[in-house]
């Protein structure tokens, strides 16, 4: 998509992305510039998880299923422009949001979809957005130290469990 596009492209690649593995079709295809996909349709909250953060998420789908936890993921898989239908569609259907991105909070593009959706689709929610980030604080250097700074499943999962008891 990006090389048959006319207008410039900068594509992003996360670096703990480049070892994953999986099924590519034989033939050439297109990955849509800015069409999101819906990777698990659910019924109690929507998800929407930027770059790493869509496996991670994915990785928790049997402990939301344990915790009768009806999810709706989402992959932007585009930022710019942004398929911002697909997720004001369904937080109409499910009224939660829970947003997990890696980037910094302050400023960072989790917050801007929070933005976007509570301008346009307030009425639909039953909770507050929950935008699920790392600390406003320097990456750490170190691999450990880096993977204790990012969202991880337990965060997501406890997230879920609250968003859906809200009263």
């Amino acid at each position: 998509s990006a090389i048959r596009d006319n207008d410039p492209v900068i594509f992003c690649e996360h670096k703990a992305l480049l070892a994953d593995k999986g099924e590519v079709p034989d033939e050439a295809y297109e990955v849509p510039l800015g069409k999101g996909t819906i990777i698990q349709e659910g019924e109690d909250l929507t998800i929407v998880a930027i770059g790493q953060m869509v496996g991670i998420t994915l990785s928790c789908s049997e402990a939301f299923s344990e915790k009768n936890i009806s999810c709706e993921i989402i992959d932007p898989r585009s930022l710019s422009p942004f398929d911002e239908n697909i997720i004001f569609d369904s937080v109409e259907k499910t009224g939660r949001l829970l947003i997990i991105d890696e980037s910094n909070p302050i400023c960072s593009f989790g917050s801007w979809i929070a933005s976007l959706v509570s301008q346009e689709v307030f009425s639909s929610l039953k909770a507050p957005i929950k935008v699920l980030t790392p600390p406003h604080c320097p990456v750490p250097a170190a691999p450990n130290l880096e993977a204790a700074y990012l969202p991880d499943s337990d965060e997501i999962i406890l997230s879920s469990v609250n968003m859906v008891n809200y009263k």
